[in-house]
């Protein structure tokens, strides 16, 4: 049984949690990990299962955001969490470096493509810049390679896209152009600029007691108003071109030429001993994805040894085939983990998970956040409360935010599970 449902709508945070700043949720502290660049070494990884273990609830969880984060975690062991990831070099010096840290940069990126040279230059440039004080607290970037469409779907508030063999594309949600630039520097130079007019905009409205809202948003809202634009001051050599993204959907668990093997974990929760057992395993490293997966760098197709080794043939920690249906599925944490979730939902996920049809996705959410997923699903279920207990809010096509087309109990779904897919 599970205790009465908040009498009141479920309370948006309006900030992720970060390892300077965890968020309290119903099995203790949610401490957010942001490893450098995205990558984590095999020590790194295995350091991490034995904080999960030691301070934790034994469990960790692959973001949206591509962090890691341990559940669980007691507020009076939080301090001590902290002396030993900065240890491991996985600790900001402060807590306004670590929100500043908030990149996305493209797992797939290859050595020579200057992904990665350019994510150091702006984590730099950002930190060093004190106008950026007052910033709201999800704003943040995506850096992709332009290889593949797995960072269309990340929320991002710049988009940054490699375009050409020097240039970048700087790109913002919802508008209708994107701005070129033909070297590193200058792309650092205007998304600073994009950042600075953002954090003063937000500072504004915070002094007139408003929300701060985010880019898209803001910039949306400024130019709706007559005689407002041109609103950003941009740096000269800038060039206005369409925006683009690859739109060929997420990458899907297997072999990634010439990187290593792409492994998914169900519903992005991996336990610590899986995690220890990997990084003990002799790989290099890892590297954390928005798609809730890991890439394990260096490793090759040479046999189900090595796999073994690791415990990826393992498929209760592990997927490596990419029509598994457990892929089809995501859920948040549901109840008891989360303060506001009305019902479990991890299990009811898995358990419809054989159901759902190929190239249609399934998401289940204990409130009406849809914390774990922003976008649209082709079902989506949202626990509320009902008379005699818990029931789910059926929609489809939508998010977690809509209204439900109808409300099923937990029992009547998992009795009934294809009619929720009937006339797909």
């Amino acid at each position: 049984m599970f205790a009465s449902p908040p009498s009141s709508p479920p309370q948006t945070q309006g900030w992720c949690p970060g390892a300077w700043q965890p968020m309290a949720s119903g099995d203790g502290l949610v401490v957010r990990v942001r490893p450098p660049l995205g990558r984590l070494s095999a020590a790194q990884a295995l350091r991490l299962a034995e904080l999960a273990e030691a301070h934790g609830a034994g469990l960790l969880e692959l973001t949206s955001r591509a962090n890691i984060q341990l559940r669980g975690v007691a507020p009076d062991q939080h301090s001590s969490l902290l002396d030993a990831l900065a240890a491991q070099g996985l600790l900001d010096p402060d807590a306004r470096q670590e929100q500043l840290r908030n990149l996305v940069i493209d797992p797939l990126c290859a050595p020579d493509d200057g992904v990665l040279a350019l994510a150091e230059a702006l984590q730099q440039a950002l930190v060093a810049d004190t106008a950026l004080d007052g910033l709201p607290a999800k704003f943040g970037f995506s850096l992709a390679s332009g290889r593949h469409g797995g960072l269309a779907e990340v929320a991002a508030d710049v988009q940054l896209v490699r375009d050409g063999t020097q240039g970048w594309r700087l790109q913002v949600p919802g508008q209708p152009v994107a701005w070129q630039a033909d070297s590193a520097p200058l792309t650092v130079q205007a998304a600073l600029v994009l950042a600075r007019w953002c954090a003063a905009q937000a500072r504004a409205r915070r002094a007139a007691g408003e929300h701060p809202g985010r880019l898209p948003q803001l910039l949306r809202q400024a130019q709706a108003q007559p005689g407002a634009w041109p609103l950003l001051a941009l740096p000269a050599g800038l060039r206005e071109v369409p925006c683009y993204l690859p739109a060929d959907g997420s990458p899907a668990p297997g072999w990634q030429c010439g990187l290593g093997l792409l492994v998914a974990a169900p519903l992005g929760r991996v336990t610590a001993g899986a995690l220890a057992r990997l990084a003990r395993s002799g790989i290099r490293s890892l590297r954390l994805t928005p798609w809730r997966m890991l890439l394990v760098e260096g490793l090759a197709p040479s046999g189900s040894a090595v796999l073994a080794a690791a415990g990826l043939d393992d498929p209760a920690h592990w997927i490596r085939d990419p029509q598994d249906a457990r892929l089809r599925v995501s859920a948040c944490s549901g109840a008891p983990g989360c303060r506001q979730a009305l019902a479990p939902t991890q299990d009811l996920a898995l358990a419809l998970a054989p159901h759902v049809p190929d190239g249609a996705h399934l998401h289940v959410s204990g409130c009406a956040k849809g914390c774990a997923r922003q976008l649209p699903s082709t079902v989506t279920l949202v626990a509320q409360a009902g008379p005699d207990g818990p029931v789910f809010g059926y929609a489809r096509d939508a998010t977690a935010q809509a209204a439900p087309d109808s409300r099923w109990s937990a029992r009547s779904l998992r009795d009934n599970p294809g009619l929720m897919f009937e006339e797909i």
